[in-house]
């Protein structure tokens, strides 16, 4: 699974190179990013307590997308 970032990097490569088409995949991306935090929270997948550490978390959901 590819990050928001890396998504948002591939994205304004390909964009046209104009203000608001990059702020409107900005904003695309954003949303997607706090889709990904609030789904991990609602499955339990981070939470304080669990034993998992945000790093473990990222590295399970997006380590092999290089």
């Amino acid at each position: 699974m590819k990050t928001p970032v890396k998504k948002l990097y591939e994205k304004l490569w390909e964009a046209d190179k104009d203000k608001f088409t990059w702020m409107a995949i900005l904003n695309d991306m954003l949303i997607e990013e706090q889709t990904h935090i609030t789904l991990a929270f609602i499955e339990g997948s981070i939470s304080w307590g669990t034993g998992i550490s945000p790093e473990q978390y990222y590295n399970e959901t997006y380590g092999d997308d290089k």
